[in-house]
């Protein structure tokens, strides 16, 4: 009996070994998620990221929230991670998004705030990752702030970002939005075309964002509880959006193999420490998001880790969690072994910076460190706080524990020492012409700018001190974009008496004074700037801009050269410089400088196709229909790419090429006249008569002050059965606008010829005189 029962044992532990060996949980998380979608039979599961734009974490109702109404994302909280201590990397809504995307802090991607540098193309983001891998990738965007055009597109085949911009006269990037519930008809409708592929879907809601406006039912639900009240309401109709996207997951029973990561870009301040909205200090509620991941695991349910976290961990986890391997560096940290061992409490920093201050204003940055106690934030005057004890951040410990703040201190610099290691150059935006104009109204300059340092008179001015003159300059911002230039420019005048030096006010008082009609002034703010900072690339351009509307180009070109030789890879200074050039039929002296920006821009669609426009004027013809067609290729609706395509088919006698480029071009911009008054020429020239006089009659509609297109029309009627009265009232109305000799030459030979059809010699006589006498000129 006794050997029995010995041998009975031994097996019970040799069998309950081999099921401990196989029930045990993996060492390895990754592996231990790819088990469980092999188990499911599933390859690639799809992946939704939705951001929720100007979120605080406790204004949710799964972080402990009861004065909102959050049900679908309390809901996901219960059936999936939800992460406690998630900490963003910037208050603003660009760079924050450039990290979640990239999985790198602000000191390697560059963006510091939004409206200057966009997302090199040197940088990965999840989308590049993900296509590469077989996925399809679409975007969603809910404000133009994260318009393609600043880099975020990297990656998408389809990024919907459709902004009607024509609208506004004056571009601010936080204001130009769109609903939450567009957005999402929007995501979904390409979701519906995607069933039957793996995808990734980033869904930006920006609803929470100014101005607090939610629709029905949530106005009159939570209106009445006062501003906050009204910024909950917007929280609660992104809910709702969201339940709508998680309907349609379990509709089409995609909920069995899609991950689904939702997380906050930042917070709001409410009025919290002064600050009404964000982008300034990098207190808790700028810096503390939620942040939710579902699985369709039931092992992952119900899930809270207590552990310091951050939104560069997006980037690694998600891609673990599709069973990816990411293919670039992250300076964040896969949350899989947090997420299948909660308990585990890893010790870890989350970096914050507020860089506005600076950049714009002259003053200190502010850079922080945080785990779930302590709260480090560097300034002139420091300061720690206690989270667990002091949640709102009231009381400054940085006196009373010297040492925890020495030593959060040498972690904050040794961490940005270390991601700004081996960061690439900057880049400046993919903007148009025009928008940039309207976009540096505000003092957006669309392109990198230097840190501002300390000088000889002392450290810079601690943000904290400075926050009235922010607002005050701030407001009047606010106030350019209702026109009302008069009113801002008395409110930044005002901030000035208080302290002169303030790079953002100078550039917005400039504006106003331009808006005004006082150019003088304006240039002597932007020279204030630049005595103060002889580097200020937004005054050197600004200033540009208005000498370039005076038409003092000798005067543009020094300013521009004065830039490049601060930096030489300063896109905006190169085009203007080519440009310049260009309108002067300079074609040799244009080219380098618009081949450099190019070089150095190759995505930047605008210098492409002022390139392909100069090696058209050189008769490059072939390299210029190559650059060309790429403007074309990558964005088929891009101002006078078609008409530049037509131009150079004309050119070479390609008429017929020539009139479909034009056809296209007037198809895309009716509203233009350049196209038109080509194409008109063209058909006249193919013989289509009618059709030409067609084009010309809405050219002299369009721009009733072109001495050309009277002057083409007219001609045009010479062969049509037109009273001859009519045609002469044309012509002369073309010649009273002609400002060249080689129109007034036209003019008189078009009189001639109607004042011989109507057999008046004399009057011929003169008018042969006329033209002949201009014509030598």
């Amino acid at each position: 009996m006794t050997r029995k029962i010995i041998v009975l044992i031994v097996g019970c532990l040799a069998v309950g070994a081999c099921l401990w060996l196989f029930l045990r949980p993996e060492k390895d998380p990754a592996k231990r998620i790819e088990r469980l979608w092999a188990k499911r039979g599933i390859d690639k599961p799809n992946v939704i990221l939705v951001t929720m734009d100007t979120t605080r974490a406790d204004h949710i109702g799964c972080y402990g929230y009861s004065g909102g109404k959050t049900p679908h994302l309390d809901a996901l909280a219960e059936r999936g991670i939800l992460f406690e201590q998630a900490a963003t990397s910037s208050p603003l809504t660009l760079p924050a998004h450039c990290s979640i995307l990239t999985g790198m802090y602000p000191t390697y991607h560059g963006v510091r705030i939004n409206g200057n540098t966009a997302l090199s193309e040197e940088q990965t983001t999840i989308a590049e990752v993900l296509s590469a891998q077989g996925y399809e990738c679409g975007a969603f965007i809910g404000a133009f702030v994260l318009d393609g055009r600043w880099g975020l597109n990297q990656g998408f085949q389809h990024y919907d970002d459709q902004f009607d911009l024509k609208k506004y006269k004056h571009l601010d990037l936080g204001a130009i939005q769109r609903p939450g519930d567009v957005v999402m008809d929007a995501a979904l409708n390409w979701l519906e075309g995607q069933k039957n592929n793996p995808f990734f879907a980033w869904i930006h809601l920006y609803d929470p964002h100014t101005p607090y406006e939610p629709p029905e039912p949530y106005r009159p639900e939570f209106g009445s509880r006062s501003l906050v009240g009204l910024y909950d309401g917007e929280i609660a109709f992104m809910d709702e959006q969201i339940g709508r996207c998680v309907a349609w997951l379990e509709k089409n029973g995609l909920d069995k193999n899609t991950v689904l990561i939702l997380i906050g870009d930042h917070g709001e301040g409410l009025g919290s420490h002064g600050e009404g909205t964000h982008g300034y200090f990098i207190y808790e509620y700028a810096v503390h998001v939620p942040f939710i991941a579902v699985t369709p695991f039931e092992g992952l349910r119900g899930i809270r880790v207590s552990s310091q976290v951050r939104a560069v961990d997006v980037f690694p986890t998600l891609l673990e969690l599709a069973r990816t391997e990411p293919t670039a560096k992250t300076q964040g940290r896969s949350l899989l072994r947090l997420m299948f061992r909660p308990e585990k409490n890893e010790e870890g920093y989350a970096y914050s910076e507020s860089m506005s201050p600076n950049l714009q204003f002259g003053w200190s940055s502010l850079h922080s460190l945080r785990t779930p106690r302590y709260k480090y934030i560097d300034s002139p005057r420091a300061e720690l706080y206690d989270l667990t004890q002091d949640a709102d951040e009231q009381t400054n410990l940085f006196e009373h524990d010297p040492d925890v703040a020495r030593k959060m201190k040498a972690e904050l610099e040794r961490l940005m020492t270390e991601t700004s290691r081996g960061a690439p150059t900057p880049q400046a935006a993919n903007l148009d012409k025009e928008t940039m104009e309207r976009l540096s109204a505000l003092g957006y300059i669309g392109a990198p700018v230097a840190a501002k340092k300390s000088s000889g008179r002392g450290p810079l001015a601690d943000p904290k001190d400075k926050l009235m003159v922010f607002q005050a300059v701030t407001a009047a911002g606010e106030m350019i974009l209702e026109n009302k230039y008069a009113e801002a420019a008395a409110m930044v005048e005002s901030a000035l008496r208080e302290e002169p030096m303030i790079p953002q006010a100078l550039l917005i008082l400039s504006t106003c004074y331009v808006e005004l009609g006082r150019k003088e002034e304006a240039k002597a703010k932007l020279e204030l700037i630049l005595k103060e900072d002889p580097e200020s690339i937004q005054a050197l351009i600004s200033m540009a801009n208005i000498l370039l509307e005076e038409k003092k180009n000798e005067d543009v070109i020094a300013l521009c050269k004065r830039t490049l030789s601060l930096d030489e890879r300063n896109t905006q200074a190169h085009m203007l410089i080519g440009e310049i050039y260009l309108g002067e039929l300079k074609y040799s002296e244009a080219l380098s400088y618009l081949e450099k920006a190019v070089e150095i821009q190759p995505k930047v669609t605008r210098s492409r196709l002022t390139l392909g426009a100069c090696l058209v004027g050189l008769k490059q013809y072939d390299r210029a229909e190559a650059e060309l067609k790429q403007v074309i290729q990558e964005a088929p609706k891009f101002p006078l790419a078609h008409f530049n395509l037509g131009l150079l088919y004309e050119e070479q006698g390609k008429l017929e090429e020539a009139r479909a480029a034009y056809g296209e071009e007037v198809a895309n911009y009716p509203g233009e006249f350049k196209a038109r008054f080509n194409l008109g020429k063209v058909l006249f020239r193919l013989g289509d008569r009618s059709g030409s006089l067609e084009q010309l009659r809405e050219v002299v509609k369009i721009t009733p002050k072109l001495a050309e297109g009277y002057l083409l029309l007219g001609r045009g009627l010479l062969y049509e059965q037109v009273p001859l009265e009519e045609t002469q009232a044309i012509v002369e109305k073309g010649l009273s606008l002609a400002e060249t000799s080689e129109l007034k030459a036209l003019g008189y030979f078009l009189l001639a010829d109607i004042f011989n059809r109507r057999h008046e010699p004399e009057k011929m006589s003169e008018a042969l005189r006329k033209a002949n006498s201009f014509k030598t000129k």
